[in-house]
């Protein structure tokens, strides 16, 4: 049921080109500011991350508990893949890439960094040039796709849709903390709960793309308790995309040399996302069809 969860809320995305329909986070914003009233929460902020995110996760368990025991299997897709729906990231990633790679490859770079806003939100240095724009673009496209789907995914398959909830809700409460009361304790929840799964993604790049300079730059940060998941994706993108050259843009040969070579490197980001989405697909499949 699981996979079929999975696919159908896949699916959807394809077709609505995000899950926006089904993405309203004002709730959740009420809910903690509700909780921030209380002074025993608000002086402890650990504590306040627990009452915030744990009860609306309790609250999906048991709804998926319910939906199954009235309906059945039936019951488990209509309330599943509208919540594993809800999880997923925020925002049409492909359309956000394509329009920044519309204006890179125009030259319009005030443009290109507007298009490319809501990939670099979590970055908080001003690019001081193109090159220096390439790199927080493709930083922050690869977090995002990785946020936004894969680290969902995983907790989906590992814990269902609780697991799910849980990920994106945290990751919403460290949006909204960030740089104020318990921002630094929802960022460190945040990257435990992604310290695993960006593991398990690396691996997977090295799989579908340049396995042994991926496979190099997985073992080096496969035990790291310092960087930013961020900086590992980084790494192992360096390793996975290994050998990309200006031959491999799509854009005209009117486009200069440099713009079609980090034009190159995000089109080989977005295959090689698909590619690691398929393989996720597959490995799912046929757990279930093993019985695991």
């Amino acid at each position: 049921m699981a996979l079929l969860i999975m696919l159908l809320a896949l699916g959807l995305v394809q077709l609505w080109g995000s899950g926006a329909p089904l993405h309203r986070d004002g709730w959740f914003r009420w809910w903690r500011g509700q909780l921030d009233k209380i002074e025993l929460l608000h002086k402890d902020a650990g504590l306040m991350l627990a009452a915030c995110v744990l009860p609306p996760v309790l609250f999906s368990a048991v709804l998926m508990v319910l939906a199954e025991a009235l309906l059945g299997g039936l019951g488990s897709l209509l309330m599943g893949v509208p919540l594993l729906l809800y999880c997923l990231g925020r925002g049409n990633f492909s359309e956000i890439l394509s329009n920044y790679l519309r204006n890179w490859y125009k030259g319009d770079l005030a443009a290109a960094r507007e298009a490319a806003a809501p990939l670099m939100k979590e970055l908080h240095e001003e690019p001081a040039d193109s090159r220096h724009l390439h790199e927080q673009v493709f930083r922050g496209a690869a977090y995002c796709a990785f946020e936004r789907l894969f680290a969902v995914l995983f907790w989906f398959f590992l814990l269902g849709i609780p697991g799910a909830v849980l990920f994106r809700l945290s990751a919403l409460y460290a949006e909204l903390s960030r740089g104020g009361n318990g921002g630094a304790a929802a960022e460190r929840w945040l990257w435990l709960l992604e310290w695993l799964p960006v593991r398990v993604m690396g691996f997977s790049f090295a799989i579908v793309g340049n396995f042994v300079g991926c496979y190099r730059a997985w073992r080096q940060c496969l035990t790291c308790r310092e960087r930013d998941t961020d900086e590992v994706l980084e790494t192992y993108l360096e390793g996975a995309l290994g050998g990309i050259d200006a031959s491999e843009c799509s854009a005209g040969a009117e486009v200069a040399e440099g713009q079609r070579i980090c034009g190159a490197q995000l089109e080989g980001l977005q295959a090689l996302l698909s590619r690691s989405l398929l393989l996720w697909i597959t490995v799912m499949a046929l757990a279930v069809l093993f019985g695991f």
